[in-house]
């Protein structure tokens, strides 16, 4: 088992183990180098999420395209279930079926090597075929951007996206909240206004109302 994954398992690091999963099928879309440790880590708590439809999935291969594949590992960001990752296995079959079948080429091949080695006891022969096993990617570099590193930058950008919403959505409520107690504030500052003007006008009624009635004694003694 990768000890990466094996440590961020152990951890409960759910995050980092979903965006090593995201991107497994570009580095192996036969998924055998992930196999043991995605059923390892199924059983996480929150790493598998009730699967919530949102691009929805075509079964016509012909639609398996790099749009469809960078939508659904888009939507497997939001919303990481089983079902989406299931079917991801299947479109990347087709969509990095050159990819597939080179893999399997090399895995056969070094297979063979092993196999054609393995009853030599010369240790110096053992020593040679480990030298040049695995064989180096002589794969010539191509100027231009990769499917894989366009991906790449379309998913960061969509994790930039969510963490500015998040942040956008924070400082909203907080907005709201301060502006709910400004406004309470004011109501308070109202009502005790207007306790206290209604008490003054009630008080001066009653001055006025006593000078009326000491004026009107004072007559009726004279």
């Amino acid at each position: 088992m990768n000890t990466e994954i094996k440590k961020f398992a152990d951890s409960g690091d759910i995050k980092s183990l979903k965006y090593i999963f995201v991107d497994s099928l570009d580095v192996d879309p036969t998924f055998v180098r992930y196999e043991e440790e995605y059923n390892y880590c199924k059983s996480i708590p929150g790493l598998l999420e009730p699967h919530v439809e949102l691009t929805p999935f075509s079964e016509n291969k012909a639609n398996w395209t790099e749009e469809y594949w960078t939508s659904l590992k888009m939507d497997l960001i939001k919303n990481f279930s089983d079902k989406r990752m299931s079917h991801m296995r299947d479109v990347a079959q087709v969509f990095l079926a050159d990819k597939v079948q080179r893999i399997l080429a090399e895995r056969a091949t070094n297979n063979t090597i092993q196999q054609s080695v393995a009853p030599k006891a010369d240790p110096v022969q053992t020593e040679k075929v480990t030298n040049i096993t695995p064989k180096p990617d002589v794969t010539p570099k191509k100027p231009s951007i990769s499917k894989a590193e366009l991906q790449e930058r379309q998913l960061k950008e969509e994790r930039r996206k969510l963490e500015a919403e998040n942040k956008a959505h924070q400082e909203r409520e907080a907005r709201e909240r301060a502006a709910r107690m400004e406004q309470q504030r004011r109501m308070q500052a109202q009502t005790q206004s207007q306790t206290g003007d209604g008490f003054s006008k009630k008080a001066i009624g009653i001055a006025v109302a006593a000078v009326t009635v000491a004026v009107v004694l004072i007559l009726l003694l004279k």
